[in-house]
């Protein structure tokens, strides 16, 4: 197909988009707090749905997920098909998306079709009126699916025997430094939550030629860091002011983070980075209404293709937790350190320094630049 490339550049451009709205609205909800979420993992498991959903609760839904119209289904249902094989591949992620219907409902095959064959997911049937048990079995699929990392993700008292449909997604990722930051260089560095507060935190350290520019018209500078045996990257956004963030965030649907990219340059970099570990658990339903996708958490929801019954079903909850630790660990591979030799020739009058001492954003994406995560450390 001549189309291909070109489908999944827009694809991600739509993803992309779709993750930048979603983060602001949260990030908003969550002043001064840290964040991580992952929009592809939400967006994956608000997909599949759609792949059930019609009428209006179908246009809205694509709508806000910035796919166009519905018409784009089997584009979307390709695009993902595409995505999920490559990231099961990549031993670095662990994606899970189910469905939970109430149990006497059946699930129509060919939505259960698509959820395996491009989502790689199913639908199942729970016993919502027994909350309890249903909500240790769901937790329970989803701690088995990410690494024991990510625990509880619903409460048995959001559940009840009126529940009809919940999306349950969550993700993992563990990835470790092409260059390893080396431990003996981590100690306690003032991180500035604000214009003039300050806490020490331990502060790791590192200087290796990396992707780097300092987009001085947008202020802000941007460091790329790469993980070993692993498609992924971690953008780092860092403003130039130490209460810069909320300025920079109001410029992301503007800034593309993909053509930033492109204007990155590997140079010598000296970086001060935090350790941080996150965990980040939220129930989207309010942000998704805000977005514009309200109906389908209404009595008015249409998710005909979803059900062999003819009952209505609606989107009770959509619940997701995301988790992320960043720390020295990695191994500096001898093919990275080949690579080092070559960007030497590049001569940098200035020593570059990227100290992330104040609240900045990050973004972890794939080689085709998906955003997997994205987050903000504001505290340490």
């Amino acid at each position: 197909m001549a189309d291909s490339s070109n489908l999944d550049a827009q694809f991600v451009e739509q993803s992309n988009s779709f993750a930048t709205k979603l983060y602001q609205k949260i990030s908003a909800q969550n002043a001064g707090e840290n964040v991580v979420i992952s929009p592809f993992s939400i967006s994956a498991c608000l997909s599949l749905a759609a792949m059930g959903a019609g009428g209006l609760t179908a246009e809205e839904m694509y709508a806000v997920l910035a796919f166009g119209t519905p018409s784009q289904k089997q584009t979307v249902a390709d695009n993902y098909r595409r995505l999920m094989t490559r990231l099961a591949s990549d031993s670095t992620v662990n994606v899970a998306n189910k469905v939970y219907v109430m149990q006497n409902y059946n699930v129509k095959s060919t939505f259960n079709a698509v959820a395996k064959e491009s989502f790689q997911s199913e639908a199942e049937a729970v016993n919502f009126a027994e909350s309890a048990v249903a909500a240790k079995k769901i937790n329970g699929w989803v701690e088995s699916k990410t690494n024991n990392k990510i625990k509880d993700l619903i409460s048995p008292d959001a559940l009840d025997e009126l529940t009809r449909m919940v999306l349950v997604n969550a993700v993992h990722f563990k990835g470790t430094w092409t260059y390893q930051f080396d431990s003996k260089l981590t100690r306690p560095f003032p991180f500035w939550v604000s214009e003039k507060e300050s806490l020490q935190v331990p502060m790791m350290n590192i200087k290796k030629h990396f992707a780097y520019n300092n987009f001085e018209q947008h202020n802000f500078a941007a460091l790329e860091l790469t993980y070993s045996g692993s498609d992924m990257t971690m953008l780092i956004l860092l403003p130039h002011e130490r209460a810069g963030l909320a300025a920079l965030e109001e410029k992301l649907p503007s800034l593309n983070l993909a053509e930033l990219t492109t204007q990155m340059h590997k140079q010598e970099v000296e970086v001060f980075l935090p350790k941080f570990k996150i965990e980040f658990t939220r129930d989207l339903n309010d942000d998704l209404k805000a977005l514009g996708m309200g109906r389908m958490f209404s009595d008015s929801a249409e998710f005909p293709d979803l059900l062999e019954q003819n009952d209505p079903l609606k989107v009770s909850k959509v619940v997701h937790k995301a988790f992320i630790e960043v720390n020295e660990e990695g191994t500096e591979a001898a093919a990275a350190t080949a690579m080092l030799m070559m960007t030497c020739a590049m001569i940098t009058p200035m020593p570059i320094t990227f100290t992330a001492d104040h609240p900045f954003l990050y973004a972890l994406r794939d080689s085709q630049r998906t955003i997997l995560f994205m987050g903000k450390t504001v505290r340490v």
